[in-house]
């Protein structure tokens, strides 16, 4: 299985216009570019982003309420599930990456990876699968100043996933 880790804000929506009940709403754009992923490499959908303390159920019921594409199998551990685990002693020392990889050490038919965050805290064997989507101001489609699932991300995304 593929497996997309996605994070919402910075990623999906970045200059919030319009709300619905479950938040902001994303930009068009950047769902097309989603929805293109999801088309070139069937991967499932794994949300990293702190949107996720609302739970799966209703990530899952926001996918479908607004018709985004892909399919929401799960979430990321939360930093209370990692200190649990005894991966960190303290909250504050928990990064993004360590939830992801977690995830993936939980996870055993994962065959490949991609995360697509606008913040770097991953762990560097995470690396070669992350697309940072903050700081690309030279990528023609992005939002305020480098921010976004642009186009240029979109093709790395892919190529990271059908490697």
């Amino acid at each position: 299985m593929k497996v997309l880790f996605v994070d919402i804000d910075g990623v999906l929506n970045v200059i919030p216009t319009e709300r619905d009940q479950f938040g902001s709403i994303f930009h068009q754009h950047f769902i097309d570019n989603l929805a293109w992923i999801i088309k070139e490499t069937e991967a499932k959908i794994v949300i990293s982003s702190s949107w996720r303390a609302d739970g799966l159920i209703t990530m899952q019921q926001m996918w479908k309420y607004r018709n985004l594409p892909g399919e929401v199998i799960d979430i990321t551990p939360s930093c209370y599930d990692i200190v649990n685990a005894k991966i960190c002693e303290f909250y504050d020392e928990v990064g993004r990456g360590m939830e992801i990889q977690y995830w993936l050490d939980t996870h055993d038919n994962v065959d490949s990876f991609c995360i697509i965050d606008d913040d770097s805290d991953m762990l560097e064997s995470q690396l070669n699968n992350f697309v940072k989507t903050s700081g690309n101001s030279d990528h023609v489609d992005c939002v305020d100043i480098g921010y976004g699932l642009t186009d240029k991300c979109t093709l790395k995304v892919v190529e990271i996933l059908n490697k």
